[in-house]
């Protein structure tokens, strides 16, 4: 379980989600906060997937494998940036130095 409160991983979330709303299938007019949905504004899964190692350096842990933060655990509902952060606490490990 990662050691840190909800707010701190969201606003880490929050600033590697600002990184990409370059892209051409991000919808520039949509704001990106805690309550918004990725997937919902274009943020496709290969970049998110690529968000998930990032913020596996930036928080250093280590995220399993088998493990989709931006989707609840059916595999089905998309989650808010505030979901995705409680659940990256929830299953992440410390990384080891």
């Amino acid at each position: 379980m990662l050691e840190a409160d909800v707010h701190s991983v969201e606003k880490v979330i929050l600033e590697e989600l600002e990184k990409v709303k370059g892209l051409s299938s991000v919808d520039t007019d949509v704001e990106i906060n805690s309550d918004c949905k990725p997937g919902a504004i274009g943020i496709r899964s290969q970049v998110l997937v690529s968000i998930m190692g990032n913020l596996e350096e930036i928080l250093n842990v280590t995220i399993p494998d088998t493990c989709y933060i931006f989707r609840d655990t059916d595999g089905i509902r998309e989650l808010t940036v505030r979901e995705a952060a409680e659940k990256l606490i929830k299953i992440a490990k410390d990384a080891k130095q």
